[in-house]
């Protein structure tokens, strides 16, 4: 098994290099009323500059990518997930199924950082995604489940959703 060193880079840190990588910064800088090198430097951990609240609200907003503010709050010891917006559910079947999917790869990538004996910083991006899109899903299942057994009709509401989407069989 590997050792696990401590990390040279804090959670926000990681996160904040993760959205410079995948992120069309200029276009996001110019959507939130900053100019584009300025926000380069606000997400360089070497740079003094940080982003303050209102500004990690306003790219999060434009991207839809939740990382950093992720990343903020597993500092405390805490974590969150967008809750899912009306209209936004599939079968419970489905939701179970990439539940159990997104565990999967997670396990894929450990098992695979166990047998390097390392885990690179690209691994360990992979396995949070993965993970925070398991707990999204998981959150999402929830949520939906509660929605409909709060009204007049959730069994119907659950055996239609089995029926239309098909039963799952054990061994098939």
């Amino acid at each position: 098994m590997y050792e696990s060193n401590e990390s040279k880079q804090s959670p926000i840190e990681s996160a904040c290099i993760r959205f410079a990588d995948i992120e069309n910064l200029e276009q996001i800088a110019n959507e939130c009323g900053m100019r584009g090198q300025i926000l380069r430097n606000k997400l360089n951990p070497n740079q003094p500059h940080q982003l303050t609240v209102s500004e990690l609200i306003k790219i999060t907003t434009a991207t839809d990518n939740h990382d950093i503010i992720n990343s903020a709050i597993l500092e405390v010891g805490l974590t969150a997930v967008r809750l899912p917006k009306q209209g936004e559910s599939k079968p419970l079947t489905l939701s179970a199924m990439s539940v159990t999917s997104h565990a999967g790869e997670i396990n894929r990538h450990i098992l695979e950082a166990e047998s390097d004996r390392r885990l690179t910083r690209f691994k360990k991006d992979q396995i949070i995604k993965k993970a925070q899109d398991a707990v999204r899903e998981l959150v999402f299942l929830m949520s939906d489940v509660e929605n409909r057994c709060g009204g007049a009709g959730p069994f119907v509401s659950m055996c239609t959703d089995a029926v239309i989407g098909g039963l799952p069989l054990p061994g098939m």
